[in-house]
């Protein structure tokens, strides 16, 4: 997508940003993940966070779990470690609630409803976004709680860079990254990673060998073609396998192996933008004894393909118009010891959208509406309206209202053996927010009130004939602040984040499962021309993993230091866990222990 074009269109909309994490001028931060056109952060109403690669470095951060979790609204639970089983809760909600696309693909599970990251490479990772509240009205299922973008296609420049990691648990990492520009019209991106841990002692009952390790293969690839003045064509491709061992009773471990394909064109003139893209997803999982023994290994099988036609005007003065359509298939397949497959394999989504963002004066308006046809539920709609209002050149207040929805899923629907239920609803869902914030020369602040209510949320229990049925039965009521302080010290950055909520499942108002009511998070860093110093301090409250089994609270610190040894050269040191904090996110899974990595990387 060109830079430019909607930059420009967009200039007088800019409004106070509410992302401090980016050292990145102010107004040359653009977003593309709040209304899915480019538009300058300082115009974005959503309450959103950026995090640049610039910053992943200087954190030292693994994968995209570690950059997440720093991030306001953010929680996270696992069984273990960053490989295994993980969810994500943005403002309270489920994990099965956040949309999560990488290179815009949807990576959603078509079976679980989550996504999980842990072993996505920060080393490929160009930029992260993070869009608080509801974006169903923009992308349709799955964003109640909010949008997580992870972008590898960088915009420019130009790199050759090998880098290797080592630490604790006989961790190694190996990496490969080019950027650069093949011809006068071409750029592209390559990026090979190699991954391996022995893993920890997951469960305190499990035998002193049994420690769960992984091992992972990451490509990743992007393509950006200026056929004409005009018109651009893109690929991007994401593939990894691995082998993720874990216990059930014994040894088990499950292979992996995914990919995603993208690809399509993008046509400009002065005031449209129209992008065509089509991708193509497959994820493949087969979980057994890890010595081949009885009784085999069970595979899933999940792949959806999609298309989607986005077009973006800017013809009226101060105005942005996007209009789209989406289609996406998905099918399901059960296999190897698996040996009954689910009742129907395949289903469909269409959807329609429109939204607007104009500027009068001080005050700014944005409106969404989509409309989902859905080859299982039928048709639901939702919209999204929002408004901005500068008091002052350095003061404004932001208010919007907005419904959504998360689709049943495969598992929900047709699991075999008479569990699942076609006759399910979609969950829906309507919120409300209202924040104020500020950019002053001492520092930045934003304050978000929120207010989301989730109905037919889909349980799963046992029936009077024996097996497990999920129905729409549960409802929660998700109330919340969220402060956000950037200042700087002499030469320390800071970032300050405090989320309070009151996540409360209404059947009998008790506290949503593995989901806090207090969390605080610092990131502190230092730079100079040599030296790169970075800690990170994240407070967890008291959660419930059941309505009996209490997670005490916890706080950890990270610290990582980066020396650039000569222009080429660049070595780190990073501390995980520093002291040695003994906690659970999940019954069961005390989390990993203190552990250091040393890594080095060369610039060709």
């Amino acid at each position: 997508m060109k830079k430019t074009l909607l930059a420009v269109a967009l200039a007088p909309l800019f409004i106070q940003s509410q992302a401090f994490a980016t050292e990145t001028s102010y107004d040359d931060v653009m977003v593309v993940t709040a209304n899915r056109f480019e538009q300058p952060v300082s115009s974005v109403l959503a309450p959103v966070s950026i995090v640049t690669r610039e910053e992943i470095e200087q954190l030292q951060a693994q994968s995209a779990l570690d950059v997440l979790k720093t991030l306001p609204g953010v929680e996270f639970s696992s069984n273990g470690n960053k490989a295994q089983s993980s969810s994500i809760y943005i403002r309270g909600t489920s994990s099965r609630h956040t949309l999560v696309l990488v290179d815009g693909v949807r990576i959603n599970s078509s079976t679980t409803g989550g996504a999980s990251v842990g072993l996505i490479p920060a080393d490929a990772i160009e930029k992260i976004e993070v869009v608080r509240g509801p974006r169903a009205a923009v992308y349709g299922s799955d964003a109640i709680g909010g949008v997580i973008s992870i972008t590898t296609m960088p915009q420019s420049g130009s790199v050759h860079q090998a880098k290797a990691t080592f630490g604790s648990n006989n961790y190694a990492q190996q990496s490969w990254r080019s950027v650069g520009q093949i011809s006068e019209q071409t750029q592209g991106s390559f990026v090979v990673n190699n991954e391996k841990s022995d893993g920890y002692r997951v469960k305190d009952t499990a035998p002193e060998g049994d420690r769960h390790g992984f091992e992972a293969q990451t490509l990743l690839g992007s393509l950006r073609h200026a056929a004409t003045d005009s018109v651009n064509l893109f690929f991007t491709g994401y593939y990894q396998n691995g082998l993720v061992e874990y216990d059930r009773s014994g040894k088990y471990e499950s292979d992996r192996e995914q990919y995603n394909l993208a690809g399509g064109v993008d046509y400009s003139t002065e005031h449209w933008l129209s992008k065509l893209e089509l991708s193509s997803s497959k994820d493949f999982s087969a979980d057994g004894k890890a010595d081949g023994g009885k009784p085999g290994k069970g595979s899933l099988t999940t792949k959806r393909q999609s298309v989607a036609w986005v077009n973006t005007l800017t013809q009226i003065e101060n105005s942005v118009i996007n209009l789209g359509v989406d289609y996406y298939k998905e099918k399901a397949e059960r296999g190897g010891t698996n040996t009954t497959d689910f009742s129907e394999n395949s289903k469909h989504n269409t959807a329609g959208f429109v939204t607007g963002h104009t500027r009068i004066a001080d005050l700014t308006l944005e409106a969404a509406l989509r409309h989902d046809k859905d080859s299982v539920f039928g048709g639901y709609t939702t919209w999204n309206i929002a408004t901005g209002y500068a008091v002052t050149d350095a003061i404004d207040v932001v208010g919007s209202y907005g419904t959504a929805f998360k689709a049943p899923t495969f598992n929900d629907l047709y699991y075999p053996g008479g569990s699942g239920n076609p006759d399910l609803k979609p969950e829906t869902s309507k919120s409300a927010e209202f924040g104020v914030k500020g950019r002053h020369d001492l520092l930045d602040w934003g304050l978000t009130a929120y207010h989301t209510d989730i109905k037919d949320m889909i349980a799963w229990a046992p029936t009077a004939a024996g097996p497990w049925k999920p129905n729409n039965v549960d409802n929660a009521r998700i109330k919340g602040i969220e402060l956000e302080l950037g200042f700087e010290t002499g030469p320390i950055s800071h970032r300050v984040v405090g989320d309070w909520k009151d996540p409360e499942d209404k059947k009998d108002g008790s506290q949503l499962i593995r989901r806090a009511k207090q969390n605080y998070k610092w990131v502190g860093t230092y730079s100079s021309e040599a030296v790169d110093v970075s800690l990170v301090a994240n407070y967890v409250g008291k959660r419930y993993d059941s309505s009996k089994y209490e997670l005490s609270a916890y706080t950890t610190a990270d610290a990582a230091v980066t020396y650039r040894v000569t222009e080429k050269f660049t070595t780190g040191l990073r501390a995980s866990n520093l002291f040695d904090k003994k906690y659970e996110t999940a019954k069961g899974y005390p989390a990993p222990e203190r552990a250091f990595y040393i890594n080095g990387s060369y610039q060709f």
